[in-house]
């Protein structure tokens, strides 16, 4: 398959190759092993699978022209750039492949990049919109009634075709415009809000900020292309500094010089927001993986440098790192709860660390110490 191997083939080289290999009964010029080896480089789906994607097919496709190519028609009188032309019968060529009825349903090897790009849109869309009524939901049957599709489409993303591919980078409006016209015509981000601080100490914002912060940074960061990094950062043994130093000695002398030092190495890079006693969130739009680490670092140094009235030993703090770039499934809330679950990898493991995932998976066996 070397045209495979130079990128996306065209509609008419797909459909020769596709052809010969699902056509058994068709004799070509080609080796005996022809049709086995295309079989073997394309990712093969139950009935019941195929009946899934070929449904995420249809809502990718309804997006993508909604938000993409018809908005090009209408801002450009009518052009429609002969990419989006391409990716649109793609996707119709990817529909009629999972409609074949046949036991295992094969896809091209050109269109698992594709493939993939709808799974991680679709599941991402998907989950946020049951977020709310899970957090309303007691009962077990209500949970997994409201998780089926996304159980689904998880399945299929945890196959080893998923992680073996690069989803591809489909046409954006960014593409023929500017961002400020393309911002114009898109939905809007959610606006952030007024600024409002931790009741307690007035330092940090209020931990209520932090998932609207965070939708609105993530929008105008995936405008961009750019990745949003979230750390949740916990002072290491607390509770027996509470009970070295009084609980009051440690309100009125550590914790507030203590957060002054996150506003201070945070202010003018992102946001930093008080969640309890002890633990804090971070959030940093337009930031790398290797950005963040650094930036945590320097951090932890510059507590490390703080002192204290009456407190011989500065705390250390751990963090758990989550970032997220703009092929990220995950919603804003699991992201908060991803970068809560490195943290604790971080301090189950080795306390003053960073913990941070591995891979684009985020499954707790992909967390490694940075």
């Amino acid at each position: 398959m070397e045209r495979a191997a130079r990128g996306r083939v065209s509609i008419s080289e797909f459909l020769a190759d596709f052809q010969r290999a699902v056509r058994p009964g068709r004799r070509t010029a080609a080796s005996p092993g022809y049709r086995q080896g295309i079989l073997a480089a394309m990712p093969e789906f139950t009935p019941a699978e195929a009946k899934t994607l070929s449904q995420c097919v249809t809502r990718f496709t309804d997006a993508f022209r909604r938000d993409v190519a018809d908005v090009i028609r209408r801002e450009f009188r009518g052009y429609e750039p002969p990419e989006v032309t391409e990716l649109i019968g793609q996707l119709s060529l990817l529909g009629r492949q999972l409609e074949l009825r046949q036991p295992h349903v094969p896809i091209h090897e050109t269109q698992g990049p594709l493939l993939k790009r709808i799974l991680i849109d679709l599941r991402r869309d998907s989950a946020t919109a049951i977020e709310e009524p899970l957090q309303k939901a007691v009962n077990a049957d209500t949970i997994r009634h409201l998780r089926r599709e996304i159980h689904a489409l998880e399945q299929l993303m945890a196959a080893p075709w998923f992680a073996a591919t690069r989803a591809l980078q489909v046409p954006r409006l960014t593409d023929y415009m500017s961002i400020r016209h393309a911002e114009a015509v898109l939905p809007e981000a959610p606006p952030l809000r007024p600024r409002e601080y931790d009741e307690k100490f007035h330092i940090l914002e209020a931990p209520g900020l932090f998932l609207p912060d965070l939708a609105h940074y993530r929008a105008r960061c995936a405008l961009r292309g750019a990745a949003i990094a979230v750390a949740f950062i916990d002072i290491d043994d607390f509770k027996a500094f509470n009970v070295q130093h009084t609980e009051t000695a440690v309100d009125l002398h550590v914790l507030p010089p203590l957060m002054e030092s996150i506003e201070a190495h945070v202010f003018g890079h992102g946001h930093a927001y008080r969640f309890g006693g002890d633990e804090y969130m971070v959030t940093l739009p337009n930031a790398t993986r290797a950005w963040a680490v650094d930036f945590l670092r320097a951090l932890q140094a510059r507590l490390a440098r703080r002192r204290y009235r009456r407190v011989e030993r500065a705390p250390t703090i751990s963090a758990g790192l989550c970032v997220a770039d703009v092929d990220c499934f995950l919603t804003d809330r699991e992201i908060q709860g991803r970068a809560n679950l490195a943290k604790n990898h971080a301090k189950a493991t080795e306390k003053g660390r960073i913990a941070t995932y591995d891979g684009e998976l985020f499954r707790p066996e992909d967390l490694v110490l940075a």
